[in-house]
C-alpha cells in the first residue's frame, strides 16, 4: 500500500478533529481572547514543523532504501506499554496543569501529525518517487518494508 496515501487519510481525520477541538475551546467559554489567540499561535507554528518532519521522513526512508529499491526494520513495539499506561494513568497527571496548557500541547501535536503527510508529497514530488510500506502479515509483526519506486517506471504486477 503507498505509505503517503495511508498517511494521508489518518492526517485528513487529524486535521478535522484539530479543527473541531478549536472550535470547541472557542465556542465553550472556558478560555479568554489571549488564550485562544496563543491556541492559533501554536497551530500556525506546528503546521510548518509537521511539513518539515514528514519531508525529512520521507528523505531518511529514501536515502535509507535507495540503493536497493527497498528498507526493512523492525517494527517499533516499544510504544505500547507507554500508550497503556499513559491511557490507564494519564488522565490524572492532566489535573496537574492548567487547561491552557493541555490545549495547546494537544492542538499542537495534531497540527504537527495533521501535516506530515503533506511534507512526504511535497518529498515525492521533489524526488520522483512514491513510497510504499508492505508489512508482515502476523498480528505481531516482524519486519516494516518501506519500498521506493519511480513515479514512471513500468513494472509488472
Amino acid at each position: 500500500m503507498r505509505l503517503v496515501a495511508r498517511l494521508a487519510v489518518g492526517s485528513a481525520v487529524r486535521a478535522a478533529f484539530l479543527v473541531g477541538l478549536f472550535v470547541l475551546f472557542g465556542i465553550s467559554g472556558s478560555m479568554s481572547g489571549a488564550e485562544l489567540i496563543l491556541l492559533a499561535a501554536v497551530v500556525g507554528v506546528s503546521l510548518p514543523i509537521g511539513v518539515l518532519l514528514g519531508f525529512l521522513a520521507a528523505r531518511r526512508i529514501w536515502l535509507k532504501g535507495m540503493p536497493a529499491r527497498f528498507y526493512r526494520r523492525r517494527p517499533a513495539y516499544f510504544w505500547w506499554p507507554i500508550l497503556i499506561l499513559f491511557s490507564v494513568f494519564g488522565y490524572r497527571a492532566l489535573d496537574l496543569f492548567p487547561l491552557r496548557i493541555v490545549a495547546a500541547s494537544t492542538l499542537g501535536g495534531l497540527g504537527l501529525m495533521a501535516t506530515i503527510a503533506l511534507g512526504m508529497v511535497l518529498f515525492e514530488r521533489r524526488a520522483d518517487c512514491r513510497l510504499s510500506v508492505a508489512r508482515d502479515p502476523a498480528f505481531f509483526e516482524r519486519w516494516v518494508e518501506y519500498r521506493v519506486e519511480r513515479r514512471h517506471e513500468s513494472t509488472a504486477r
